[in-house]
């Protein structure tokens, strides 16, 4: 394999969360979230779908449904130091890869200007839900292609620049490089992840709870380093982002 450094999350001042749904970037990666606030880091929140989806209680109407988990979003990333949310609304549970979307996507990458994106792995083994999978591909197209003036030019004349990212990032992979020491972070996570209400109770919020905890504690050993539990993400630079056999094991 051809060495290339992996980059550092912890040298990115700006990091753009992009989740398919409010709550998968607490369950995906919380406690870094938490970790990089408290570090002085700016953090935003790109969610792409409305959530409306999520619930099977049918007395209540979509919208909300809707604005439920809008509400219990903003509530649970300012427990964790975020102040910058932003939305796309596609439908919950129809999500595809479409112009729309990738413009969307390009276009706020463009005005946030992250160093580095983080979002849910699309090439994680069985998944099934399409909007995790559209997120993660679609999201590290975009990423690549919000440096290309020729991608959607007319977003030049609105004050945008161009943006090249740093560094692209994946969570609940199979393929990690890189293990983190959320120690002091992950009650904060678990407090996160039960502001969700309208998607976690009872038998179901105790079996993510500790199935999460458990996972965390097994990436600490595996990181060897001492701690009890860590977040694990896979990290690439733009390069291996495009014809590079290599990526999957760096």
């Amino acid at each position: 394999m051809i060495p290339f450094d992996i980059p550092s999350i912890h040298n990115m001042k700006r990091a753009l969360f992009i989740q398919p749904h409010p709550d998968d970037n607490e369950i995906g990666a919380g406690a870094v979230v938490a970790k990089l606030t408290s570090e002085g880091k700016e953090v935003h929140y790109l969610t792409i779908t409305d959530g409306g989806a999520g619930s099977i209680d049918p007395s209540l109407s979509t919208e909300e449904v809707i604005e439920t988990r809008k509400r219990e979003q903003k509530e649970a990333g300012r427990l964790l130091g975020v102040t910058d949310f932003h939305w796309l609304g596609f439908p919950d549970g129809h999500l595809y890869d479409s112009e729309e979307l990738r413009k969307s996507l390009v276009s706020v990458i463009r005005k946030v200007r992250p160093d580095i994106i983080v979002t849910d792995d699309p090439w994680l083994y069985y998944e099934t839900h399409m909007d995790h999978i559209v997120t993660g591909k679609v999201a590290s197209f975009a990423a690549r292609m919000s440096r290309n003036p020729r991608f959607y030019p007319e977003q030049l004349q609105e004050v945008m620049k161009p943006h090249r990212i740093q560094a692209m990032a994946y969570y609940t992979t199979k393929h990690p490089n890189t293990f983190i020491n959320v120690d002091k972070f992950w009650e904060d996570k678990i407090r996160a992840i039960q502001v969700h209400k309208s998607q976690f109770s009872g038998e179901h919020l105790r079996f993510i709870t500790d199935y999460l905890t458990k996972k965390a504690e097994q990436n600490a050993k595996q990181a060897n380093e001492g701690y009890r539990y860590a977040e694990c993400l896979k990290i690439l630079p733009p390069l291996l982002l495009y014809s590079n056999v290599d990526a999957i094991n760096m």
